[in-house]
């Protein structure tokens, strides 16, 4: 076996870094809601598919982070890790339960925030979805009656949290998956937390659609924004600070 030299190594590294970086893309995979019955059989699911998201997942779990969790309110289950972020991973069945959950309410309180999340894109990407990654940020409590403020450590939490988010992002897309953070909607309210069981102190950070390149779907729709970020020299700066005069 022949040992690369270094820099071909560095060099291969980087240049595979780089160029999922710049693959990473929006690709919002939508299917009709009627197409994701719970109980039915995928067999278009790939054998490897939840495997890829299990990797992705503890791959992601790298990111940075430079405050420990609020030690009383989020050391307190299962989920003993000091990282200020949570994931939970929802397989295909649990999310055609959501979509279940969501029709079934909608349809009992008209007019109510899940007839309008019925009408919205969130039924429909889940639907045609092979994972759901819901992906909170662990706040600091706030003042009784209060939502969190932004601290510093706050702001350091939600720092850390979407930085483990571009992670899952990439590792996913290093496996040829397609990829859509969303903010959520009506999955980041506090019934739908209960649905799911997660602690109610925690804040939607992100909803990671993810599915197979051959998922059956309706449409796939590109992000709107991805062209329009311009090049470095709009959106980057090489300030000079001079030193002191004597």
């Amino acid at each position: 076996m022949v040992n690369l030299p270094e820099t071909v190594k560095r060099q291969t590294m980087i240049d595979a870094v780089d160029e999922v970086i710049r693959e990473r893309k929006t690709a919002k995979v939508l299917r009709d809601p009627a197409d994701c019955p719970p109980g039915t059989a995928e067999d278009w699911l790939p054998p490897d598919f939840v495997e890829q998201v299990r990797q992705a997942v503890a791959v992601a779990g790298w990111a940075p982070f430079h405050k420990a969790v609020h030690r009383e309110t989020h050391l307190t289950g299962a989920l003993a890790s000091p990282v200020p972020w949570r994931f939970y991973i929802l397989e295909r069945a649990s999310c055609c339960a959501l979509v279940a959950h969501i029709r079934a309410r909608a349809a009992a309180q008209p007019e109510s925030k899940w007839s309008k999340a019925w009408g919205s894109k969130i039924p429909r990407l889940l639907a045609a979805t092979g994972a759901l990654v819901l992906i909170t940020w662990l706040p600091d409590p706030p003042a009784e009656g209060q939502a969190p403020a932004l601290t510093d450590n706050n702001m350091e939490h939600i720092a850390a949290a979407a930085a483990a988010t571009q992670n899952l992002l990439l590792a996913a897309e290093a496996r040829g998956l397609h990829t859509y953070w969303s903010s959520g909607g009506i999955l980041g309210d506090a019934e739908a937390f209960a649905l799911v069981g997660i602690p109610a102190p925690q804040k939607l950070l992100s909803a990671i659609f993810l599915a197979p390149p051959g998922a059956p779907h309706d449409a796939i729709e590109p992000g709107a924004l991805r062209d329009k970020r311009g090049d470095p020299a709009q959106w980057s700066d090489w300030p000079t600070v001079l030193p002191p005069e004597a």
